[in-house]
């Protein structure tokens, strides 16, 4: 893809359209504000500056452009935001070098499925015995207009009377016709079937599931795969249901097409189903590009079991910082649908409040059948457990994990345990050098000494992990941000049990490390230019350059190079890094504040307690105030 046809789609692109298009816009002065679509707020935070063609959330930190957009809301990859902006915006996408091969009828199909679907949806309404059939099964008219169901009337040649002989190679190549045997002519796939539209993220219709109204095998039949349509990787359901995925931050995924189209009328409009036979990884990587947490629901017999063991092991290695998933197992004999139905929305939400952790379900699905007292069981049970430990990415994850197979077994040091099962766990975090003297500093109070004033060991919720990955993006994209920060960095993030707090330290220590000649990346920060200088940006640059080279031969540094890389995708200037890292350094700092005040509060009071009270309190107004300050300079900056 042409790097200066990008440009140029950004230049013609109007962000506001694009975003207002999708979430509604309030104008206030130059700026459109809403509620963030990429956290849970009541209050708007989100802001989309016309002037600058940028979005930012004074809430999460979350900032770019048109295509950023796109990708974070739609869960669409790179190439495929920037086709979507393009044709929405009457534009031809220019390749250069080896482009992406794509068919060149492949639009001609997607016209052709979409004319397809309008028909089918024509024929439900003249025929009364599949209108009964389907209203019998408890859809309303909303429903069916919503999922776009039709119905494939009982012919062999319907399609080539209404689209004529000119267009048969392309129904075959769609996969609505087939080739007739013996020389005989093609005839429709589908025929006396209720027909389920399947559709991409875009609501281009590629593909068709069939199902029977009578007593007739298989009950479902879908189109195969196609120049548009690849089965193991398109999710049934997710086109209609990806808006209230983000709203919930949840992804119900369930077996079937009429357990999604009836847990969707029943309110779960968060639910959809992997198409194919089975769930295949590709399933589970789309869904965790729009949510955080994925709840399979799954029925209780056999099947249904098979079917969760294969989800957990696909999940494992796709968990990412702050993500999860849980199993939900319906009581045999039941499904969503069935569920629902008999039991009421209200009941299937407290089983998915109910639904078991990943870890946990690991644990007990592994163990099943043994006794982990008797050596024999317990060596079984860690055999199975270690591939799957050992193909979870997410190391503070996998610590957890290991942790928690450690104390089902009666293993107690785990580190043991990791060796045996050839599992790494990650290395404690150290300091990194401290010959940096001055810039930010951390606040700690003059008469505190008594009161135990210390960044205690915690986790931050996946809303502040958001924050941290900004500062570690900041640092990364202008190392010298992180040698003005680095004590106060080191003295807040060696207290949080977080992957990004502690690749931050990372980050720190590689700045700081000092090669055998004595020459580290802070010594080359220091003659760094202005920020207005030209030769700013070239100077930066070689920093971060030899930090992707110590980087690129560290094992768990992948957070490093993805933060450099969206960094300079979005192209945030020094002054606007410079004062969004020291409002989130002032938020972790005002937490712990308000931490301390309420230590402070849950028991009796001493006058001494009293006068500290007050500095705690005078400390936070301030730094409220700043933090007030900023967002209003950081705001303008982007008017």
């Amino acid at each position: 893809m042409a790097q200066s046809f990008i440009k140029d789609l950004l230049e013609r692109v109007d962000i506001f359209d694009t975003i207002n298009r999708r979430i509604t816009l309030k104008v206030k002065g130059e700026n459109g504000w809403a509620c963030c679509p990429f956290h849970n707020e009541k209050t708007s935070s989100f802001s989309v500056s016309r002037q600058k063609q940028f979005y930012h959330c004074f809430g999460c930190g979350e900032h770019g452009n048109a295509i950023s957009f796109l990708m974070k809301y739609e869960g669409l990859d790179f190439t495929s935001a920037v086709e979507k902006l393009a044709q929405e915006n009457g534009l031809q996408v220019r390749y250069e070098g080896n482009p992406v091969k794509r068919n060149p009828e492949a639009p001609r199909l997607v016209d052709l499925m979409g004319k397809a679907q309008e028909y089918y949806r024509s024929k439900l309404q003249t025929n009364p015995s599949a209108l009964k059939y389907i209203t019998d099964r408890g859809l309303t008219a909303e429903t069916i207009e919503k999922f776009g169901i039709g119905f494939a009337p009982d012919n062999w040649r319907n399609l080539s009377e209404i689209f004529g002989s000119a267009n048969t190679k392309y129904l075959i190549e769609a996969g609505l016709q087939r080739e007739g045997k013996n020389g005989n002519e093609p005839y429709d796939f589908f025929r006396n079937r209720l027909m389920f539209p399947i559709r991409n993220v875009r609501g281009q219709v590629i593909a068709f599931s069939a199902r029977t109204m009578t007593s007739e095998e298989p009950k479902y039949i879908n189109t195969g795969e196609t120049p548009i349509f690849k089965k193991g990787s398109e999710v049934f359901g997710l086109y209609e249901a990806q808006r209230f995925i983000r709203e919930k931050n949840r992804a119900i995924v369930v077996e079937g097409q009429m357990d999604v189209i009836q847990l969707s009328q029943a309110g779960f409009k968060e639910a959809c189903a992997p198409l194919g036979t089975a769930i295949r990884s590709e399933h589970v990587e789309r869904l965790l590009k729009v949510t955080d947490h994925v709840i399979f629901s799954f029925d209780g017999d056999n099947a249904g079991r098979k079917a969760a063991r294969r989800a957990m092991e696909l999940t494992l290695p796709l968990l990412k910082e702050a993500q999860k998933a849980s199993f939900l197992f319906l009581p045999e004999g039941e499904d969503p649908d069935s569920y629902v139905k008999n039991y009421g929305a209200p009941e299937f939400e407290k089983l998915l409040s109910q639904a078991q952790p990943l870890s946990s379900y690991l644990i007990d699905n592994l163990s099943e059948g043994l006794d982990l007292k008797v050596p024999e069981d317990k060596s079984e049970f860690l055999s199975a457990a270690a591939p799957l430990v050992r193909s979870i990415s997410n190391s503070l994850y996998r610590s957890a994990v290991l942790s928690n197979i450690a104390k089902a077994a009666g293993v107690n040091d785990v580190r043991v345990l990791a060796a045996q099962l050839g599992v790494s766990l990650p290395a404690a975090a150290s300091a990194p050098d401290r010959r940096f003297r001055g810039g930010f500093q951390p606040w700690i109070p003059q008469n505190a000494a008594h009161s135990n004033y210390g960044f205690q060991k915690r986790r931050v919720a996946p809303e502040k992990n958001r924050l941290l990955r900004t500062v570690l993006r900041n640092f990364v994209l202008y190392p010298q941000l992180a040698v003005l920060y680095e004590k106060a960095a080191t003295e807040l993030f060696s207290t949080i049990e977080n992957e990004t707090a502690q690749t931050i330290l990372s980050l720190i220590a590689i700045i700081f490390k000092e090669s055998e000649d004595g020459y580290s990346i802070q010594n080359s920060l220091i003659s760094i230019p202005d920020p207005l200088s030209p030769q700013f940006e070239e100077t930066v640059e070689a920093a971060r350059s030899l930090i992707l080279t110590i980087v690129s031969l560290e094992e768990g540094k992948e957070l490093i190079q993805e933060e450099l890389i969206r960094g300079r995708d979005l192209g945030t200037n020094y002054f606007a890094a410079e004062k969004e890292t020291q409002t989130i350094f002032f938020k972790f700092e005002l937490e712990h504040i308000e931490e301390e005040k309420k230590n402070l509060l849950s028991g009796e009071l001493t006058e001494e307690d009293k006068d500290l009270l007050r500095v705690y309190q005078n400390k936070a107004k301030l730094l409220k105030a700043q933090i007030q300050d900023l967002t209003k300079k950081i705001s303008k900056d982007l008017q």
